[in-house]
């Protein structure tokens, strides 16, 4: 997550929500609700511009949506590095999340969320004197959806790792059907990050910095619960306004 975003589901604020929609046709009614599930593979990871494993990841979540609106999931996906550990060339981020939607009307819909980030093996970084910060994350999301346009906009809570508390990710996404079932999918996204909380970990020199741009096209192959996607990721930069690299990401998702 350091990630959602998770080249085969879109935005990490997305990425749970649109495996719920791949899997629309397979959901099994259990109650009062609807459960369903993906697994995949990606030819890289990629989240808000920065690369989470660059060799091929294998992800999956499992999701149960309530008739109320209140839905709760997993997602997780296998990582090229240990966030403490650097001996470590493997790692894996395992997602856990609570969300309330809802639809206002055929057009606009909404949704909040929580999401615990946990990470392998867990534990802290060490700067200089005392200072250290937890690998595990918590942030809030919410969304707001008119027909194929969504606007998001989550907050880390607390410090952690690989940012501050206060640290604002705004992200936009698109998608359109075309022709012979193919689904065209578009996304851009920002961070406004908060200095004031940098120390010996944690440095910022950009107040706000463009992070990813997203263009892809996906389709479903026919009778197999399989989804094939391409995403081409344009990198932009971090909150030290180093550049993020451009990046291709194919990818394979069954649903279930």
């Amino acid at each position: 997550m350091n990630s959602i975003i998770s080249p085969l589901f879109w935005a990490v604020p997305l990425c749970i929500a649109s495996a719920t929609v791949c899997a629309e046709e397979s959901n099994i009614s259990v109650a009062n609700g609807l459960v369903s599930g993906n697994i995949g593979l990606v030819s890289k990871y990629v989240y808000r511009g920065g690369v989470e494993n660059d060799d091929i990841a294998v992800q999956g979540g499992l999701d149960y949506a309530h008739k109320s609106g209140v839905s709760v999931g997993y997602w997780g996906s296998t990582l090229d590095y240990d966030a403490t550990d650097e001996r470590r060339d493997h790692g894996f981020e395992h997602d856990f999340y609570l969300a309330y939607a809802q639809q206002i009307n055929p057009d606009w819909s909404y949704k909040v969320q929580t999401t615990v980030y946990v990470y392998q093996n867990g534990g802290s970084i060490y700067g200089e004197g005392n200072e250290h910060r937890r690998t595990t994350a918590f942030d809030v999301l919410a969304e707001l959806a008119y027909k194929d346009v969504s606007l998001d906009a989550s907050v880390l809570l607390a410090d952690a790792s690989f940012g501050n508390a206060g640290d604002v990710y705004l992200s936009a996404s698109y998608s359109h059907a075309l022709p012979q079932d193919f689904i065209l999918n578009a996304s851009i996204g920002g961070s406004a990050y908060n200095s004031s909380r940098d120390d010996s970990l944690i440095q910022t020199t950009q107040d706000f910095a463009f992070n990813e741009a997203r263009i892809g096209v996906s389709k479903v192959i026919a009778d197999t619960g399989v989804t094939a996607s391409f995403d081409y990721v344009i990198g932009g930069e971090d909150r030290l306004g180093q550049d993020f690299d451009n990046n291709a990401v194919l990818g394979l998702n069954y649903s279930f």
